[in-house]
C-alpha cells in the first residue's frame, strides 16, 4: 500500500509540474507546435497546483507530517527536474 501511495505521489508531482510548465506560453508553443496557435488553457495552472497539493497529501498520509513534508520537498524537486528534462528532450527549436 505504501508503494502505491508513493507512486501516486510521484505521478501527481510530475503531472503538477507538467501542467504548470504547459501553462507558460513558450512551453505551450513548444509542445503544441509554434506561435500563432491557441493559447494555453486556463485550467492548467489550477490543475497543477491541485496535483502538487494532492502529492503533499499523499506524502503526509503515507509517512506522517515530519517525514512526509521532507519526502514531498525531495519529490517535487525530482519531478521539476524530470519535467525540465522532458521538455528539452524533444525540443522543436524555435
Amino acid at each position: 500500500m505504501t508503494a502505491v501511495l508513493l507512486l501516486a505521489a510521484c505521478l501527481a508531482s510530475y503531472g503538477g509540474f507538467a501542467c504548470l510548465a504547459l501553462a507558460m506560453p513558450d512551453h505551450w508553443d513548444q509542445v503544441i507546435g509554434g506561435p500563432g496557435r491557441a493559447a494555453a488553457p486556463r485550467w492548467l495552472r489550477p490543475a497543477g497546483l491541485c496535483l502538487l497539493g494532492l502529492a503533499y497529501t499523499l506524502c503526509v498520509w503515507r509517512d506522517g507530517a515530519s517525514f512526509g513534508s521532507l519526502l514531498w520537498a525531495v519529490l517535487i524537486s525530482a519531478a521539476a527536474i524530470a519535467v525540465a528534462f522532458t521538455l528539452s528532450w524533444r525540443n522543436r527549436g524555435r
